[in-house]
């Protein structure tokens, strides 16, 4: 079996915590005495990440457990578990933010942002993006999901900081010039944002449950499988190939035919010489088990 270095992930992941913690208190400060609706509702945003990339660093330390007599298939399933977790959490800040903006609009109990709470969208955007590739980067190297998940959470947040970033230059234009219907871009802003964040969360959710329902990777990945098993000389042909998912890590069982006139011996080292092909060609494949039978000859 491949084992995966989580450390770095783990590094990473500590680093944004403490990272939206400082971003989501600059914000919600910029919000209050910016007079920024949006910014309220994309510090509520950033809030959300602190806890979503609390329960990720969670289920990356458990995920790198090594497999035990409880646990054969190592710990993986934890990882759509955390990511199932981020989304729920998106939803949840997407809810609370259109809540308040509806209840402001219909109260009109919002003022025209100030200068402070655009200088905040702009730091925001700059600090969430450098976030996100920095996590997807992470993610990526090791093929965790709930990482990858966790980085569009942080796109999510730079794209929504983008909306208000506009709908605050709106306003804040709309009460130079005197127009009145500008003066709502801000809160309409925050509902764009919320938009948004459930977009991402529904891909999250989408993704993660496709994890934790066991499923099979898709045709392409099939084909790049059967392709380097069958390069190995003394398979005759490939029987069946079946492929699922524990968290990251793609567990493929496969049957390959052989000459039924080899020794068992011989069709061990095909086997073996199969398997390590496989891991080697197919990057996520954690594990091959393959069974040999006999090449079935007419007559």
């Amino acid at each position: 079996m491949k084992e995966i270095d989580y450390s770095h992930g783990e590094k990473i992941t500590i680093v944004c915590i403490f990272g939206n913690i400082l971003l989501s208190f600059l914000k919600l400060m910029a919000g209050i005495y910016g007079g920024s609706k949006a910014m309220i509702a994309d510090a509520l945003h950033s809030a959300s990440d602190i806890v979503a990339t609390t329960v990720v660093l969670i289920g990356i330390k458990i995920a790198g457990k090594p497999v035990d007599r409880q646990h054969p298939y190592g710990h993986g399933k934890v990882e759509p578990i955390a990511a199932s977790f981020v989304g729920i959490t998106l939803v949840a800040a997407a809810i609370m933010i259109v809540k308040g903006i509806v209840d402001s609009i219909i109260t009109h109990s919002f003022a025209t942002p100030t200068f402070l709470a655009l200088a905040a969208a702009v730091l925001s955007i700059a600090v969430k993006e450098a976030m996100y590739r920095i996590t997807y980067a992470a993610g990526k190297r090791i093929n965790s999901q709930s990482i990858m998940a966790d980085s569009l959470h942080h796109r999510s947040d730079a794209f929504s900081s983008i909306g208000t970033f506009f709908g605050i230059l709106g306003s804040i234009i709309g009460k130079w010039l005197n127009i009145h219907f500008l003066e709502y871009l801000d809160p309409i802003a925050g509902a764009v944002v919320a938009c948004l964040i459930f977009k991402v969360a529904y891909d999250i959710l989408k993704n993660s449950i496709r994890s934790l329902m066991d499923a099979s990777p898709d045709d392409e990945k099939i084909m790049h499988i059967r392709e380097a098993a069958s390069s190995i000389n003394g398979v005759i042909s490939i029987l069946r190939i079946k492929g699922r998912y524990v968290g990251q890590h793609l567990f493929v069982d496969m049957e390959i035919e052989v000459n039924p006139y080899i020794s068992v011996e011989a069709g061990h080292s095909i086997a073996v010489q199969a398997k390590e092909k496989v891991m080697e060609a197919v990057g996520d494949v954690y594990e091959v088990l393959v069974h040999v039978e006999p090449e079935q000859t007419a007559g």
